[in-house]
Formats: structure tokens, sequence, C-alpha cells
């Protein structure tokens, strides 16, 4: 988890001299401060057509309201006792 957060970072392509450039100091604190408002801040009509682009392959006639309750569990378990 912690290599794939660095990779997304973008801290290999700070210059050598940085201080956070090949090290994962406060790497999971940001990844954290990030994560919620993302999610809080999504389209949430965008992001019901994106489920339910994924979700279409079944071709299922349910997909509109399968997508609704997928992205209401995911909502669920990032925002926890915040819900």
């Amino acid at each position: 988890m912690m290599e794939s957060l660095y990779a997304k970072s973008g801290r290999a392509a700070l210059p050598k001299s940085h201080p956070l450039r090949s090290t994962y100091t406060g790497l999971w604190q940001e990844f954290c401060s990030d994560i919620g408002p993302n999610f809080r801040d999504a389209d949430y009509a965008e992001l019901h057509a994106d489920v339910c682009q994924a979700m279409d392959d079944t071709g299922s006639i349910m997909t509109q309201k399968q997508a609704q309750q997928a992205i209401a569990i995911c909502r669920r378990y990032l925002l926890g006792k915040w819900a």
C-alpha cells in the first residue's frame, strides 16, 4: 500500500535535494487527509454514471438501483461514524 501511495504521490519526481524525495514521511497522513474530501466532493451524478458504466457489462436492468446501493455502501465504509 505504501509503495503504491508513494508512486502516486509524485515524490519520485521531486528534486533530489527535496526532503520528501525517497521517503514515506507523512505519506499516510497526506492520503488520509485527501481521501475524505475527494469522495465527499465527488459529483454524485458523475460518480453514479461511472458506477453504472462499470456495472453495465452485466446487462442487468437493475444497474441504476445497484449503482445507488454500491455508492451508499462505499460512503458508509469511508465515512464510518461520520455517516
